[in-house]
């Protein structure tokens, strides 16, 4: 609401003949913050909003547009409150490579790793050696599983509408993409899949894109059981485009049905397009690349503006639901706070939140306990949320939080971010005791005996133990080989419509069709928006709630 005196501001501000967007930026100072953090790959300045400051102050201060400050915040509505923190995106750095040419500086060529990170505590320490495949160029694999069939170079299949390499052989993009069905197959026919990955001799993510392919080993061999015959083949993009082009032209992907990478967005945009041209399906299987408006592609990372839907309807304090007229209470850390996430909460829950200021500092402790015995209250259920995903400033509030739970018998579920999955070196005796809650897209349960056979083959077939990279590429290949053999031609219409659930070994996947931006109807690429809750009960069980 504004206020009387800034209302009689701004009406003399407008009688005065300025400009309102003029007038409100010469009255507003903005300190520009060198403050900086990395989250996610992506480069950001930390602002603390001041009173008086507006979004479109901030953002002509920095250079950087209000859509793109509400993007990276979570924001759904331009007004800010005082002390708010907010994330102010920088340019990205690109790696500059000129077209043709290809550089051998494995320091150079290092890119960001994908978007899943290390296991959570629950699951074993490795203990035995890791080898680092020592795959540098390309390259088909032939394996020991009898799952796989390798064959030489596809040829052109004129069937599918491609380009041959006689008719514009560089040739790659279209110009509008199609309804996304996929080209018509042999039923009965393997399913011609092609696996892209960046392997570049001498880098440490070599080990996990090899976790990744055992992982599609292991799913070939449960499709096999499930009577679904694969042919794989194996491509090393070199993480280049040059060669991604070299290979599209040579026809290698002429015969796939199903083609799963590149993995990075260096290329992504070529092989979605060839994709679309000949109705094949394309799988992002480890973080977002683009092609918003490619209907042929499937984007496994899930969608983070949805993580916290399922949240917010169970302990946002809604009218109707079951936290109705519960105490709703926000950690704001000091020294290491989870700024996009606290600033959703605060931007979605708005005034049924309370925020409290939590600093880890030894010599605070007991000022600590007391803030949280004002802000707690023993005859209403108190419901935390704590985006902190430090291990040991998250430890330290949930320490703080279980001694209150202890002495004072207070009734407290916390709420916890998707990074929790893999936060280590955590006394998970407090995830069970303040009965924690938290999204995630990643959980595999020991105690399902599915992951515990999982567990034991992958062993015995590798000598070590799976990474959570082996997991995803066990169930990317378990999904989409069985959705191509059970709805062929129409899967992407089937899997929007039915309810499709294999046995897979994590949470599962629910793809939605996106709105391309300028667009109303859903005509664009396929999301993955499936945020299962994962719930540490007092029991001492973990429950996955879907």
């Amino acid at each position: 609401m504004i206020s009387k005196r800034v209302f009689t501001l701004c009406i003399c501000l407008m009688l005065g003949g300025a400009p309102m967007s003029e007038a409100v930026r010469a009255q507003t100072v903005i300190k520009v913050s060198t403050r900086g953090i990395t989250m996610r790959g992506e480069n950001y300045l930390l602002h603390k909003v001041k009173k008086g400051e507006t979004l479109f102050a901030i953002s002509e201060a920095y250079g950087v547009s209000e859509e793109d400050i509400m993007r990276a915040n979570s924001l759904t509505k331009t007004t800010l409150r005082a002390k708010q923190t907010l994330l102010i995106p920088q340019a990205k750095q690109r790696i500059q490579r000129k077209k043709g040419t290809a550089t051998t500086d494995p320091q150079q060529q290092q890119l960001p790793e994908p978007q899943i990170e290390n296991p959570r505590p629950t699951v074993p320490p490795r203990t035995i050696p890791r080898p680092v495949p020592a795959r540098t160029t390309e390259q088909v694999v032939s394996t020991r599983s009898d799952t796989i069939s390798t064959h030489g170079r596809g040829k052109r299949n004129p069937e599918r509408g491609g380009l041959s390499q006689e008719e514009n052989a560089g040739e790659t993009a279209v110009s509008g993409f199609g309804t996304g069905l996929l080209h018509a197959r042999d039923a009965k026919a393997p399913i011609e899949t092609v696996v892209l990955l960046p392997l570049q001799e001498g880098l440490s993510s070599n080990h996990r894109f090899a976790d990744y392919y055992r992982g599609i080993l292991m799913g070939l061999n449960a499709l096999k059981q499930d009577g679904i015959s694969v042919n794989l083949r194996f491509l090393n993009t070199g993480a280049a485009e040059e060669i991604v082009e070299r290979q599209i032209r040579s026809g290698a992907l002429d015969r796939a049905d199903l083609i799963i990478g590149p993995v990075y967005p260096i290329a992504f945009d070529t092989v979605a397009s060839y994709g679309a041209q000949r109705g094949i399906a394309i799988v992002s299987p480890l973080g977002a690349v683009g092609a918003d408006d490619n209907p042929y592609v499937y984007e496994v990372s899930p969608d983070e503006t949805h993580a916290f839907d399922r949240i917010f309807e169970q302990f946002g304090g809604r009218p109707g639901t079951a936290s109705e007229g519960d105490n709703l209470l926000v950690i704001d850390h000091v020294e290491h706070p989870d700024t996009a996430t606290f600033s959703l909460i605060e931007s979605r829950l708005g005034e049924v939140i309370s925020t409290l200021s939590f600093s880890g500092e030894r010599a605070r402790s007991q000022d600590m306990d007391a803030l949280l015995t004002a802000a707690l209250e023993r005859g209403r259920h108190n419901i935390v949320y704590v985006p902190v995903n430090r291990a040991d400033a998250l430890e330290g509030v949930l320490s703080h939080l279980s001694s209150l739970v202890s002495n004072s018998h207070y009734r407290i579920t916390v709420i916890g971010t998707p990074r929790w999955e893999w936060v280590q070196n955590i006394n998970l005796d407090l995830f069970y005791k303040l009965n924690v809650h938290y999204p995630a897209s990643y959980h595999a349960d020991r105690s399902d005996p599915a992951v515990a056979a999982f567990y034991t083959e992958y062993l015995k077939e590798f000598g070590e133990l799976p990474s959570p990279y082996s997991f995803r590429g066990y169930d990317v290949i378990r999904y989409f080989g069985g959705a191509l053999k059970r709805f062929g031609t129409e899967m992407p219409i089937r899997l929007q419509k039915e309810t499709y659930r294999p046995n897979l070994l994590q949470v599962g996947y629910t793809f939605q069709q996106q709105v391309p931006d300028g667009e109303s109807e859903r005509s664009g690429k396929f999301r993955n928006v499936a945020w299962p809750v994962v719930h540490f009960r007092p029991n001492y069980t973990i429950q996955v709630e879907r």
